[in-house]
């Protein structure tokens, strides 16, 4: 494993590589850092080259003023690290926030990608509602701090029953989220408010798509994906029963299962 970082905005964003072979590039949500896809790695890295990177504001990568607030941004340094690594096309899979980022990367440099997963994410922009309901977010942010944010909000990211049954896990990832400030936060919710709706891009789209889904999920309602998955050319499509929007720790062996499927079928 090399821990590494590069220059961006004169700044050094931080990222992982575990493996060799096909580039795999894993990014991660919102209130989350690379560490959520720790389960993942151990099987993933025997098959790819895994290049895991803490996004700006996230992990030990800085917040970056003008970056972290727009989807685009982020996939602009996404894309700008896959071309310092040059490791050629890429499979760019997103979870939630992630995904949104990977969409953005689609869009703006088609030709980088190998092949796209979403997981647990949408390439639709927000609802009236979902917008409404982000800058509630944000005002409860900047009134009471992005922990005391967090730790509410995280835990409704799992299914119920999961939750309860693993609430020191649960715990863990709350007690993480103490690291994030309240720009970071804020800048997300008002990057994710702003991006626009992608399910164009997905239209005959010719490299192959994984879809990830939670029965459960709360964040990315299954019925709202579920008409994207037909959109590309390739899809694939896996509904996690049982399951809220973080397969990757409440199903870490169904979530490897799809993933190195995905993978290996689709090196070029």
């Amino acid at each position: 494993m090399n821990s590494k970082t590069f220059s961006y905005h004169n700044t050094h964003i931080h990222y992982r590589i575990y493996g060799k072979g096909q580039p795999v590039l894993l990014l991660h949500g919102f209130g989350e850092d690379s560490r959520i896809f720790d389960f993942q790695i151990p099987r993933l890295a025997s098959i790819c080259q895994l290049i895991i990177p803490d996004l700006p504001g996230s992990g030990y990568s800085p917040f970056i003023a003008g970056v972290s607030n727009s989807m685009d941004a982020m996939a602009d340094c996404m894309l700008q690290l896959l071309k310092q690594l040059d490791v050629g096309k890429t499979m760019v899979l997103g979870h939630s926030m992630g995904g949104y980022i990977a969409m953005a990367m689609l869009q703006a440099a088609p030709q980088s990608l190998a092949a796209l997963g979403l997981v647990h994410s949408s390439a639709a922009a927000d609802d009236e509602e979902k917008k409404s309901s982000r800058r509630k977010a944000i005002a409860f942010v900047e009134q009471n701090g992005a922990h005391a944010f967090l730790k509410t909000a995280i835990p409704n990211l799992f299914a119920e029953g999961w939750r309860k049954a693993n609430s020191n896990s649960v715990q863990e990832l709350v007690d993480r989220a103490e690291a994030f400030s309240n720009e970071a936060v804020i800048a997300y919710y008002e990057g994710m408010i702003a991006r626009p709706d992608r399910n164009a891009l997905l239209e005959d789209l010719q490299i192959p798509v994984l879809f990830m889904i939670g029965s459960e999920d709360a964040a990315v309602p299954m019925e709202k994906v579920l008409p994207q998955t037909h959109l590309p050319v390739i899809s694939y499509v896996h509904i996690l029963q049982a399951c809220g929007h973080m397969g990757m720790l409440e199903m870490p062996d169904v979530t490897n299962d799809h993933m190195s499927r995905f993978i290996t079928e689709n090196i070029g």
